[in-house]
């Protein structure tokens, strides 16, 4: 019985918390309607860019038809190296040891 108020006790806070979490959404969501700033900014706070740029060509992400190109062409030549080394992976593999430790003799701790 004492579990079952437990569980009881849990649901209430969880139903509380949802119901909190949900006004405040909608306070979000009205302030927002109602012409207010999409994200609040403390006064004397600096922008910062978040997307990547790249420096060396500017002009790939105004042209997404050579960047698809460029990411197709890489991904072929991925493809041509990963069956090369799959077909070398079929055949026996030859293997030399250059540099080998030289033997200690056993005993002599």
């Amino acid at each position: 019985m004492s579990n079952q108020q437990a569980s009881t006790g849990k649901s209430r806070f969880q139903t509380v918390l949802l119901a909190a979490i949900a006004g405040l959404l909608a306070v979000d969501v009205g302030h927002r309607f109602m012409g207010g700033d999409a994200a609040p900014q403390a006064a004397g706070d600096q922008v910062i860019p978040v997307s990547y740029q790249p420096e060396n060509d500017p002009d790939m992400l105004a042209n997404p038809l050579r960047q698809r190109m460029q990411m197709i062409n890489q991904l072929q030549s991925i493809d041509r190296r990963m069956t090369s080394i799959e077909s070398q992976l079929k055949g026996k593999l030859r293997v030399e040891v250059l540099n080998f430790p030289a033997p200690k003799a056993e005993g002599k701790d």
